[in-house]
């Protein structure tokens, strides 16, 4: 099967139609990423978070690593190490488990969300600095 953005989009619908994290959902991960299901489900675990600012409504997704949070900019683009190397230097995957975590919760309704004021947000990125 030859993947693609457009896979991660029909993911998202195959999840939300589906409700739940079931084989079906694991064994589409383990398409994605290989030997990643467990990996996903412990990201999960560790919680998945919409930051809300207001009153623009500007958007954060988070996803908290082993020893960070990585912004998720969903379907497209994570922070995380792995994101970096294997999919924009060696184009070997399209995603990271961060990015499949993220759309899992978001399909099940199942993160966090942290409303914030407008003038929070550039002390939130400046938490999330990247660091390659």
């Amino acid at each position: 099967m030859q993947l693609s953005k457009e896979f991660l989009f029909s993911f998202y619908d195959f999840v939300r139609k589906k409700g739940i994290i079931d084989e079906e959902i694991v064994k589409k991960i383990e398409e994605i990423l290989p030997n990643t299901s467990e990996k996903v489900k412990e990201t999960i675990k560790k919680g998945i978070t919409k930051y809300l600012y207001n009153p623009s409504n500007r958007v954060i997704w988070t996803a908290s690593g082993t020893e960070t949070e990585y912004i998720v900019y969903p379907k497209l683009f994570c922070t995380c190490k792995f994101f970096y190397k294997k999919v924009i230097i060696e184009k070997e995957k399209i995603c990271c488990k961060h990015i499949l975590s993220q759309i899992i919760c978001e399909a099940l309704n199942e993160y966090k969300v942290v409303e914030l004021k407008d003038n929070e947000f550039i002390n939130r990125i400046n938490d999330l600095r990247l660091e390659f």
